[in-house]
């Protein structure tokens, strides 16, 4: 499914040196990790090892207070998905507070409890702040309200989001002029519920016995709002809805029709994003076989443990090539762009950046065209600026073997299996000619590759891969010419294809023959 509304980044050229950080979150950085211990022991039995793991963990929270931007969010509209960035980045600080620690004392008499108390006081002692912040903006907006202006009392039919959405939106935008009294819906099981705090008690044929409650305890109705298409309501259902409302002469509200065109006008196409359409198109018959191996679900955790363990013993390394980023071409270190993942959604992909912004960060002037230098061409030509994908694939965005993500305007044309699976690190095409190759070319090899994957076949990958990296891209003609007449026929081709190869005395490795005639 495509995320939607996902967060992006700021362009290189606009991202400052140093984003704000709060001075409270400072201070807590430093302090929690001080609690835990005192939390856990009740004082500071071990001086030393307290130091060490409090020292690395204080610069761990600036590091990546700077990383997530942890005070940019306005305190008054705090919202859901910052808590959440939040609560990720306390993880982050716990996670490398108890690596790096663990890289120079190897936890000697550290407790193994502490990096979680150290986690658990940091989202108490952050998210609390912001969340007593808000409720003080909140007060304040408050008491602004004219308490003069009339109040119109609305009631809702329909427990949808759109509701929710709209319920949002009157408390933001005019929290002194309207009041929602309730909610109606056709589902008798979501009856004495609520919905943002507002009470669901009836369907929308006790529409006139409910606008009747009401009115006996002094609140009377003002307006109707419906917050789902009339055709999505049972007939009776809307027509006791118009008929009450034109016989009290309440106001009433199609929500959909006024904030959004929930359905295309007649004639209208939907439009569809190309790389899901292409998805679609793909015969069943061509990938199911193939994609319902239990190969793809152990191949998720195995992705997971090896990334955890090569980001921790690459630890030092990561550092290092981040020093040399940043003497390189500046803050920021880490460059990011959109690409397509798996199923078509959008994908972020991180790298070290190596080559500098393309506008001047002070006067915005645009620069000119320019080469990696020596350090960023060493860091490309030795993929060390890949090390960020790490994290895309701890967090399942990505594969260690799989399709290469590629641009949206580099996508193959046609049906392709490629989006059908997380993209990889490294991949088939890239160790079969990489840089070297066509995008036909590119495609028909993902797709061999997801028709014939298997653990043997990563591992022969990842070990192709180191010594590509060694002595650079180079074609495996006998690959991609396999590749091209097993997509071309739609149907695996083994041992026939492999002999009618082989009369062609194209250069041949040993790796691809023994793992397409098995």
């Amino acid at each position: 499914m495509v995320k939607a509304n996902r967060r992006l980044r700021k362009p290189s050229s606009h991202t400052r040196l140093l984003s704000r950080v709060a001075v409270w979150d400072v201070l807590w950085g430093g302090v929690s990790p001080l609690a835990a211990y005192l939390l856990r022991d009740g004082a500071i039995l071990r001086p030393s090892s307290t130091a060490t793991y409090c020292g690395v963990a204080f610069l761990a929270s600036l590091l990546v207070f700077q990383w997530f931007q942890t005070s940019s969010p306005i305190s008054r509209y705090y919202s859901m998905r910052d808590a959440f960035e939040l609560i990720k980045a306390c993880v982050l600080i716990a996670a490398l507070s108890a690596v790096a620690t663990f890289l120079l004392t190897r936890l000697y008499e550290i407790p193994r409890s502490i990096p979680i108390l150290h986690f658990m006081l940091l989202v108490f002692g952050l998210l609390g702040a912001r969340v007593l912040l808000r409720l003080r903006e909140t007060r304040r907006e408050s008491r602004k309200a004219n308490a003069k202006v009339k109040v119109e009392h609305v009631l809702i039919i329909g427990a949808s989001r759109l509701a929710w959405f709209f319920s949002k939106m009157m408390e933001e935008l005019a929290p002194g002029g309207y009041q929602i009294v309730a909610i109606l819906d056709e589902d008798s099981k979501l009856r004495h519920r609520s919905l943002n705090g507002y009470p669901i008690i009836g369907a929308a044929a006790d529409l006139e016995k409910v606008i009747a409650d009401y009115g006996l305890h002094g609140v009377p109705i003002d307006k109707v709002v419906v917050a789902e298409q009339p055709e999505d309501l049972p007939e009776p259902a809307w027509n006791e809805i118009c008929r009450v409302c034109e016989t009290l002469n309440i106001g009433l509200e199609i929500l959909p029709e006024r904030l959004i065109s929930a359905r295309p006008a007649d004639g209208e196409e939907i439009a569809i994003d190309p790389a899901v359409s292409e998805i679609a198109a793909v015969p069943e018959s061509d990938f199911h076989q193939s994609l319902d191996r239990p190969f793809w679900s152990i191949k998720r955790g195995l992705d997971f443990a090896i990334a955890l363990a090569v980001a921790i013993s690459m630890f030092p390394v990561i550092l290092i090539v981040l020093v040399l980023a940043l003497f390189d071409v500046g803050s920021p270190v880490i460059f990011w762009q959109q690409r397509v993942g798996r199923n078509g959604a959008p994908l972020h992909l991180y790298k070290f950046r190596t080559l500098k912004t393309l506008f001047d960060r002070q006067t915005m002037e645009k620069r000119e065209a320019h080469d990696p230098s020596a350090i960023g061409g060493f860091l490309r030509k030795t993929r060390l600026d890949e090390l960020p994908q790490l994290w895309n694939i701890l967090a399942g965005e990505m594969s260690l073997v799989g399709p290469r993500p590629l641009l949206p305007v580099d996508q193959p044309q046609g049906p392709t299996l490629r989006l059908t699976v997380r993209p990889g690190a490294t991949g088939w095409a890239q160790i079969c000619g990489g840089t070297l190759i066509t995008v036909e070319e590119k495609n028909a090899l993902d797709e061999w590759y997801i028709r014939h994957a298997s653990l043997r076949l990563d591992i022969a990958i990842v070990l192709r891969t180191i010594g590509m990296l060694v002595n650079g891209d180079r074609r495996n003609e006998k690959a991609i010419a396999l590749a091209l007449l097993e997509k071309s026929q739609g149907e695996p081709a083994r041992a026939t294809q492999l002999s009618e190869l082989d009369k062609k005395k194209e250069p041949a490795i040993g790796i691809e023959r023994a793992l397409i005639a098995r």
